[in-house]
């Protein structure tokens, strides 16, 4: 039956019905597996962006724990702190008494607010030393920003110690601009 055909047409022949089956597999199979490779290399590179952000994003925890450290944490409304600083006194030195809490005072610009809290507590000199190094070590929702120790006569008879503690904390501002 091919004995008609020539060796030419017969070559010919095999390099048509090789290039049908090749256009077939690839159709088939490799271009099916260039897709996949494509889609592999894509996602990997993603995996590796996900991979790199997640290794940032401990970094940025630890920046924000040092920034909660240095200007107080993050998120608590001011009367949470003035409370948390009269509870923190309270329970971690009963024999210190509260003499005077000032009412919070807020200064915003454009760019910052600063909530200021001042408290004024009366003991002995190792009781409010102990209390002041307490607040500036153990307290984390506000920071201290000044201290001031001072002395007042009480009834012309005897001196009183007192510490007078200022505690601020900063935050971002936001505000609109409303111009309507």
């Amino acid at each position: 039956m091919f004995e008609k055909y020539s060796y030419k047409q017969k070559c010919m022949a095999l390099i048509g019905i090789f290039l049908m089956l090749s256009i077939t597999a690839y159709k088939r199979s490799f271009h099916t597996l260039f897709q996949v490779m494509e889609e592999y290399n894509a996602l990997s590179a993603k995996v590796a962006d996900i991979n790199k952000k997640a290794n940032n994003t401990e970094g940025l925890r630890r920046d924000i724990a040092y920034l909660d450290q240095i200007i107080g944490k993050e998120g608590i409304t001011k009367e949470m702190v003035q409370q948390g600083i009269v509870s923190y006194a309270s329970e971690k030195h009963p024999q210190v008494s509260i003499n005077d809490l000032q009412p919070i005072h807020v200064f915003a610009d454009e760019n910052h607010k600063i909530v200021t809290n001042q408290l004024d507590v009366t003991g002995n000199s190792n009781q409010l030393m102990q209390l002041g190094y307490d607040f500036e070590k153990g307290f984390n929702y506000s920071r201290i920003v000044s201290m001031n120790f001072y002395t007042t006569k009480k009834n012309n008879k005897s001196e009183v110690l007192h510490l007078k503690m200022i505690f601020q904390n900063y935050e971002i501002a936001m505000f609109q601009n409303n111009n309507q």
